[in-house]
């Protein structure tokens, strides 16, 4: 999580960039109380990434309904990545790889024992569909400090 936590968007790879705009869009159809599905179909289909639309529909779903405590999503003017954006970045760009492992104590960590089972096999679901499109996001470089001269 702390790889994306308050980074610039734009220093972020495609996959990342698309992740963010798709959760903000997400929250702004869910508060407007018109479909997301909907709302992000198009964009997400140009992308080729129809495949991805149900299952970051249902992650989406059951961080609303099963989440532990509120994660903050950012309005779309935001240039940086938000708590609750970082963690789900953290999540999907680590549901393959050398920290793959980790996912079962994460999600537990985030909806609990209820909602664990059915988020880890969108979560799962979704990465490989962002992996075969070729946009699951890697976790980034650590940002150069700005350290000011003496």
């Amino acid at each position: 999580m702390y790889s994306y936590l308050d980074r610039p968007i734009a220093s972020l790879d495609e996959g990342g960039k698309v992740l963010v705009w798709a959760m903000r869009r997400w929250v702004v159809a869910v508060e407007k109380r018109t479909c997301p599905v909907a709302a992000l179909g198009m964009a997400l289909s140009e992308r080729g990434l129809m495949p991805a639309l149900a299952p970051f529909h249902r992650v989406m779903g059951l961080l609303a309904t099963h989440a532990r405590q509120d994660l903050p999503f950012s309005p779309f003017c935001s240039p940086h990545v938000s708590e609750g954006e970082a963690v789900l970045l953290a999540v999907i760009s680590n549901c393959r790889g050398p920290r793959a492992h980790t996912l079962e104590t994460t999600l537990f960590l985030l909806v609990g024992e209820e909602g664990r089972a059915s988020m880890h096999d969108a979560i799962l679901q979704l990465g490989e569909a962002l992996d075969r499109a070729g946009m699951l996001p890697a976790v980034p470089a650590p940002l150069a400090s700005r350290a000011s001269p003496d």
